[in-house]
């Protein structure tokens, strides 16, 4: 992969947020980009910040979710058994087996049902605090 202009931009400005902001955020700095392009740079960033310790994931299935429906989960971003602890190629995998196939462009409504659907991302600061939208 060729080199990503604004690389600390897109991750500064997505910091805390969704894991949808970090793909927005990439066409944001980089608007000639393609959309396949930037889908690429999407899960190329997912990998090299899991591997960077700048994020984690909330395991799937974990109950740390809070809701009108479950006001109390069980467990928080900060439980050891609610973090996805899996290889940084094993969630990557994940997350791009599960993006929408038929998916054209950045405004597709597939993609926003596939961001709902993923992993909330736990975001880790500089001084290893971590942070959830």
């Amino acid at each position: 992969m060729k080199k990503i202009a604004h690389l600390d931009e897109i991750i500064n400005s997505s910091f805390g947020m969704w894991i949808s902001s970090l793909f927005g955020a990439i066409s944001g700095w980089n608007p000639e980009i393609a959309f396949a392009e930037q889908k690429e740079i999407f899960f190329f960033l997912l990998e090299y910040m899991l591997k960077n310790g700048r994020i984690k994931f909330i395991a799937p299935g974990a109950d740390c979710y809070v809701s009108s429906t479950n006001p109390n989960p069980r467990f928080t971003i900060y439980d050891i058994d609610a973090q996805w602890n899996a290889p940084a190629g094993e969630i990557v995998n994940y997350f791009r087996e599960r993006w929408p196939k038929d998916a054209k462009n950045e405004d597709d409504p597939n993609l926003t049902i596939y961001f709902y659907e993923m992993p909330g991302v736990i975001w880790v600061n500089d001084s290893g605090e971590l942070v959830a939208p």
